[in-house]
C-alpha cells in the first residue's frame, strides 16, 4: 500500500510541477492576478462539476460542510494562489517551485505541536534532507540579478504557509461526510462567489470570447491540472497524513525546475541536481509505515 501511495505522491508532485511554468506563461501578457485566479476557479468549478454530475451525487450543504468549504477556499485557493500569481510576475518559475517545497517545513512542526503524529527520527531526517535540498536550490539564486527583490521571496513563502495550515487543519478535523471532489468543488464555488464580483468591479475580468493566445491556453491547462491534483492531494492527506502528503512539494520543486528548463529555457546551477537527489532520498525516508497507514483506515 505505501508503495502505491508513493507512486500517487510522485504523480501529483510532477503534475503540480507542470503548473509552475504554465502559470509563468499565463502571467506573461500582463493579466491581473485577480483575473487569472478567477479564471482558474471557474475552470475548477466546471471540471469538478462535470465529475460530480457523472457520479450523480448531490453536493452536501450543511454547516459542517460550509466551514470546510470556507477553510479550503481561503487557505487552499484565494490567499495562496493570489500570492503565487502576484509573485510569478517578479520571480522565475523555478524559484516559485522552490518556495512551494517549504510546505513540509511548515507542516511538520505544526503536527508535532498539535500531537497529531509522534516524533520519528527517520521521518524527521527525511524532512531535514528536503530542507537541505531547498537550501541548495535557493542559495545560488540569492546572488542572481534575476531573483528580483528579496521581499518577493518572503511574500512567496506565505503561499506554502497557507497550504501547510490548510493541510494540518483538514487532517485534524477530517472531511465529515464530504469526499475530496466535493470538498474542492464546494470550496471553488464559494471562492468564485467571492472573487467574481471583486474582479468584475475592478475591471480585471479575462473574457474567454477574446482571441486565445499562449497565456490563456496555459492558464486553462494549468487550472485543469490543478483541480485534479488538488483532489488527489486532499485524498493523500486522509490516507497518509499531512506530513507525507506535503512531500508533493519536493517533487513539485524538482519537476517544476525541470519543466521550467525545458519550456522556458531557464538556466540553473549544478546545485539543482544535488538537491533533487536529496529530495528523493528524503521522500523515501518520510513515507509512512504500513502500521501508520492502517491506523488511518
Amino acid at each position: 500500500m505505501r508503495h502505491n501511495l508513493t507512486l500517487i505522491l510522485i504523480i501529483v508532485g510532477v503534475s503540480w510541477g507542470l503548473t509552475a511554468p504554465l502559470s509563468k506563461i499565463a502571467v506573461s501578457t500582463g493579466h491581473h492576478y485577480l483575473g487569472l485566479l478567477t479564471w482558474q476557479v471557474i475552470v475548477m468549478v466546471l471540471s469538478l462539476g462535470i465529475v460530480q454530475v457523472i457520479r450523480r451525487k448531490k453536493l452536501s450543504l450543511n454547516i459542517n460542510s460550509f466551514w470546510r468549504f470556507v477553510l479550503v477556499a481561503l487557505l487552499g485557493s484565494l490567499l495562496p494562489n493570489s500570492i503565487m500569481y502576484k509573485t510569478y510576475f517578479h520571480l522565475q518559475s523555478g524559484v516559485m517551485s522552490i518556495l512551494i517545497a517549504m510546505v513540509p517545513m511548515f507542516a511538520f512542526p505544526l503536527v508535532l505541536i498539535l500531537r497529531m503524529e509522534s516524533l520519528e527520527f527517520k521521518r524527521l531526517l527525511g524532512v531535514l534532507l528536503g530542507a537541505i535540498a531547498i537550501i541548495l536550490l535557493i542559495l545560488p539564486q540569492l546572488n542572481s540579478a534575476k531573483m528580483g527583490q528579496s521581499g518577493w521571496i518572503l511574500l512567496g513563502l506565505l503561499s506554502p504557509l497557507c497550504y501547510a495550515i490548510e493541510g494540518v487543519w483538514i487532517n485534524k478535523i477530517g472531511l465529515d461526510k464530504l469526499d475530496p471532489v466535493e470538498l474542492i468543488l464546494g470550496s471553488s464555488i464559494l471562492g468564485l462567489i467571492v472573487l467574481l464580483p471583486v474582479t468584475l468591479i475592478n475591471g480585471h475580468w479575462i473574457s474567454p470570447i477574446n482571441t486565445w493566445g499562449s497565456a490563456e491556453i496555459a492558464l486553462t491547462i494549468s487550472s485543469l491540472v490543478h483541480s485534479l491534483i488538488y483532489v488527489s492531494y486532499i485524498w493523500l492527506i486522509g490516507r497518509a497524513g499531512v506530513v507525507f502528503a506535503s512531500q508533493t512539494s519536493y517533487i513539485c520543486t524538482a519537476s517544476g525546475v525541470g519543466f521550467a528548463m525545458l519550456m522556458l529555457r531557464e538556466g540553473y546551477s549544478f546545485f539543482i541536481w544535488g538537491a533533487i537527489v536529496l529530495t528523493l532520498v528524503g521522500l523515501i525516508m518520510v513515507r509512512p509505515t504500513q502500521s501508520h497507514i492502517q491506523n488511518r483506515e
